[in-house]
């Protein structure tokens, strides 16, 4: 099954916060910082993410460059 990366530019994030609950994702900050993890939560303008070591980071949107995530393509 193939996969097709999906990006989300900072000035989406609010109308496509929905996409992203309950998925694994990429956050590119705009100091080029990158963090991978499961967001949880999306309030107040912030990503509540768990990395693979449990940490949480709370990310607000005004810091993102960028969200992707991988969604599953038919091919």
């Amino acid at each position: 099954m193939g996969k097709r990366l999906i990006r989300v530019f900072q000035p989406d994030l609010e109308n496509r916060s929905a996409e992203l609950l309950d998925r694994d994702i990429n956050v590119v900050l705009k100091s080029n910082q990158t963090f991978f993890g499961h967001c949880w939560k999306i309030e107040n303008q912030l990503i509540f993410l768990k990395d693979l070591r449990k940490h949480e980071h709370n990310l607000a949107f005004s810091q993102i460059e960028s969200v992707i995530y991988d969604q599953s393509a038919i091919f």
